[in-house]
């Protein structure tokens, strides 16, 4: 998890799923899948958002409140949703006249 990073209460963080691709019994095994969940700095979480293994947010992302990120989110995304898809961005310059600036909330 980078610098600066805002929640909002009630966030889960996945990092691990049951085997259900490749484990020796249906619906999976007793064995678990393992992968890092990565949080860029600047990132801000809305409250009740569930994350998934293997995901990267971005540096400056925003997501929603109640989202389920189970891919990948860019740089400077705005995504929500179930699953969360990104649907904006940030104004890049604006973003990094600030941090460039030092003006941190």
């Amino acid at each position: 998890i980078g610098n600066n990073f805002h929640s909002g209460k009630f966030i889960t963080i996945r990092t691990s799923y049951h085997n259900y691709d490749a484990g020796e019994a249906l619906p999976y095994d007793s064995t678990w899948v393992t992968k890092d969940v990565t949080i860029g700095e600047n990132v801000w979480i809305g409250e009740g958002v569930t994350i998934l293994a293997g995901v990267t947010i971005g540096e400056g992302a925003v997501i929603q409140a109640a989202s389920c990120v189970t891919s990948d989110v860019p740089p400077l995304a705005i995504a929500g949703g179930h699953p969360a898809k990104v649907f904006k961005y940030r104004d890049k310059d604006h973003y990094y006249r600030l941090k460039e600036q030092g003006k941190f909330f």
